[in-house]
């Protein structure tokens, strides 16, 4: 399974990406706008992501922001013909309903609130099938 985990803090990037390692290669993006590069880039080359992790709360664009758009680009790219749109879990500090509901809203599959421990993690990809 390929992976892009995109965080704006450089610890938990680092934490998220040895977690997520177990489960297939990682790459990171320490911010929305390399992360789109990163997904676009990885679908042109033919090797897509299987998921992408978002960090909620980044600064420039958020990570719902960054996950509307790569829905869009999913769209607009046909992507979703071949049933090969990226799951997305979102990764976030904020446990609130509003902020929870919004991100599914968004498209994303899943919602793990931080800190991220293995069995979460675990739990997490097998409710959004990648465990």
């Amino acid at each position: 399974m390929r992976i892009l985990i995109v965080d704006d803090d450089y610890v938990t990037r680092t934490q998220a990406k040895t977690l997520f390692s177990q489960y297939g290669d990682c790459d990171t993006a320490p911010d929305g706008e390399i992360a789109l590069k990163l997904f676009e880039r990885a679908h042109t080359e033919m090797v897509a992501y299987d998921l992408v992790a978002l960090d909620v709360d980044m600064p420039e664009m958020d990570g719902k922001e960054v996950l509307k758009k790569i829905r869009e680009w999913e769209f607009a790219n046909n992507v979703h013909e071949s049933g090969r749109e990226a799951k997305v879990l979102m990764v976030s500090a904020m446990g609130d309903g509003r902020t929870i509901m919004s991100s599914f809203r968004q498209g994303c599959e899943g919602y793990l609130v931080k800190p991220v421990t293995p069995q979460r993690l675990t739990e997490a990809l097998k409710e959004i099938g990648l465990a």
